[in-house]
Parts: C-alpha cells; sequence; structure tokens
C-alpha cells in the first residue's frame, strides 16, 4: 500500500491538529498502529476534518528541524493540545540529536 506524504511543513500539520484538537473530544485510544506508513491516523470518525489526530510521521525531514536537530519545534506551546492526543510519534531519520523535553513514558514536559 501507497501512502502520499504530507507536503505541508510540520508548523502546519501541527496547527492542523491543535485545531481538530480543540474542537473535538479524543474517542478512546485504540491500540490498533498497524500501518506504521502513515503520515497521520485520527480516531474513528468518517469526517476527517473532525477528527482528533492520534498518530504524526515526521520521518525524513531532518531539513524542518535545523539548525537545533532537537524536538524544540514540536514542544512550542500552542502545540501541546495536538500532542497530547498522540499515541505513535515518528521521528525516524530527522538528525534529532536529542528528544530533551519529551519525559519518558510518552508524557510531554510541558515548559510554558
Amino acid at each position: 500500500m501507497f501512502v502520499k506524504k504530507d507536503l505541508r511543513k510540520i508548523p502546519e500539520i501541527l496547527a492542523d491538529a491543535t485545531s481538530r484538537a480543540s474542537r473535538v473530544p479524543l474517542a478512546p485510544p485504540s491500540n490498533d498502529c498497524n500501518n506504521d506508513d502513515a503520515e497521520t491516523k485520527t480516531n474513528a470518525n468518517n469526517d476527517e476534518s473532525n477528527t482528533t489526530i492520534t498518530e504524526l510521521s515526521f520521518a525524513r525531514r531532518a531539513p524542518e528541524f535545523l539548525p537545533s536537530k532537537t524536538v524544540s519545534l514540536l514542544l512550542q506551546p500552542h502545540f501541546l493540545p495536538a500532542l497530547r492526543n498522540l499515541l505513535r510519534l515518528s521521528l525516524y531519520d530527522c538528525g534529532l540529536e536529542t528528544l530533551a523535553g519529551i519525559e519518558s513514558g510518552g508524557q510531554l514536559h510541558d515548559k510554558g
């Protein structure tokens, strides 16, 4: 199965996810994460604009994390509502040197 990569930049994708998170309550989490190639995965609702994003894949987006090579781009306070709904976040091959700011166990650290 071929999955088309989302061509938007990370801040635009996160802004969309944040907007969705503020409109829709999160459905009970599903452990069905079998499609590793998916760019985004949403809860069980047919209207994509009214679903909460539970999976993001930012694989192979190293240029977007420069010059810091950290996850600080993701941890901006205005994006935290979207990140709190995630069940899976892929940062494969992004050239990150540290994941500082993301606590173990999937808990996000709010520095604001």
